[in-house]
């Protein structure tokens, strides 16, 4: 049966605009009839991945990087090892990964002459790939390896004007089949979010995290700041510029669930059946978890934050460790929450509707013996109490304890 590790958490952020819409409003989502305050999970995925709470676990090597600048990153690494005309066929080979054409690229530069001076729009494509590709330093390393090893097939085929498209094509199969034989390990980060791609030389990887959106406890209100700015050399009266913008305020309920089967599969190394966890897998998967919830726990989007400050940690953090299928608890915000309740105390009111609504659905479907471990931090006087839970005094003794709890599931 599968093992889930289940993260609930209330955050509650003031006045702030943490991520906005393409009219610059913060977010929001209509949810049990009443408009609730939304991060989107793609900004939160980003959040944490890039925080010091997650990055600061793990050495560069072992961190993906998302980018289109493969070219420029492969580049830096070969340095004086291949001559120009050779660098400029390599960058036109990994700016074709991802497009329709294996020429592409190539065939771009023919028509070169047609650009107008200054255009740098076209030239700037080439130098990249097709869409943004989420990798391991390990990948990058042996696409440079790759470029020098074949470099005298390089020069043959992309110094010609007008390149030889099956030979692309026969270069590109050729990069595919050398990175299935030298990247035997993905990035701690790729094997938790996974990654889309759509070119044959990289693979895609199932995330083994599901994060929902960040959604509001209550009705939010959005609101404006009207603001000027004063032109400190200025003689005349007034302002030398005036504006307005959105913000909003609102206790978050944040939810993930990780699949810890699928992540071990996604951190192992690669042979010819597909990817086999092994302990070095087990133990970064151990380290990831821990690490994350800590990210989850503090770590703060940034829009906008120079004006607004916006830095409040999660004032209570659950942490399940459960087999068979994972539970949101989404469910106990459907009729949002009012100032009225707990004296004007949304956070308590939040924190009780929580527990309440957990406690119904595991006992209702037969779920709280699923629990393996409970482990809860609660700042407000609320008692969190439910089946295998342990009350923890700190979030840095409730990622410890996880960490703990993990080892003890991967030695049996």
């Amino acid at each position: 049966m599968t093992t889930f590790v289940e993260m609930h958490m209330l955050r509650s952020f003031p006045p702030s605009n943490l991520n906005r819409d393409d009219l610059g409003s913060p977010k929001t989502a209509v949810f049990g009839g009443a408009r609730r305050l939304r991060i989107s999970s793609q900004c939160l995925k980003r959040t944490w991945r890039m925080s010091e709470h997650f990055r600061g676990a793990f050495g560069e090597e072992q961190l993906g990087i998302r980018t289109n600048r493969l070219p420029e990153q492969v580049l830096a690494q070969v340095g004086s090892e291949l001559d120009e005309p050779t660098r400029a066929g390599l960058v036109s080979l990994l700016s074709a990964i991802g497009r329709k054409s294996a020429v592409v690229a190539a065939e771009k530069e023919d028509d070169s002459d047609d650009a107008a001076p200054g255009d740098d729009e076209a030239g700037l494509a080439d130098t990249r790939t097709a869409h943004l590709l989420y990798m391991s330093q390990q990948e990058i390393n042996a696409v440079a390896s790759f470029a020098v090893e074949n470099k005298d097939k390089l020069a043959k085929v992309l110094k010609k004007k007008k390149p030889d498209a099956d030979a692309i094509k026969k270069l590109r199969k050729d990069l595919e089949a050398y990175l299935q034989a030298h990247t035997t390990k993905n990035a701690v980060d790729v094997g938790l979010f996974g990654r889309f791609v759509t070119s044959d030389e990289f693979d895609t990887v199932e995330g083994a995290l599901q994060v929902a959106h960040g959604l509001g406890t209550q009705k939010v209100e959005l609101e404006y700041d009207y603001f000027t700015a004063v032109d400190d050399l200025g003689d005349e009266p007034g302002a030398g510029h005036l504006g307005e913008t959105e913000f909003a305020s609102s206790v978050l309920y944040l939810y993930a669930c990780c699949d810890l089967a699928q992540l071990g599969t996604n951190l192992g190394a690669r042979d010819k059946d597909g990817r086999v966890p092994d302990e070095e897998a087990h133990a970064l998967a151990r380290r990831s978890l821990p690490a994350l919830v800590r990210a989850m726990a503090e770590a703060t989007p940034k829009g906008k934050r120079t004006g607004t400050a916006p830095h409040t940690p999660a004032e209570y953090v659950e942490v399940v460790v459960r087999r068979g299928a994972p539970l949101s608890f989404a469910n106990a915000f459907l009729k949002p929450v009012a100032s009225r309740e707990s004296d004007g105390d949304v956070m308590a009111a939040s924190i009780r509707r929580l527990v309440d609504h957990r406690d119904r659905v595991e006992i209702a479907y037969g779920r709280a013996e699923d629990a393996l471990a409970r482990f809860v931090l609660c700042l407000r006087d609320v008692d969190p109490a439910g089946v295998e839970t342990a009350i923890v005094p700190s979030i840095g003794d409730l990622a410890s304890r996880l960490g703990t709890e993990l080892d003890a599931l991967t030695e049996t």
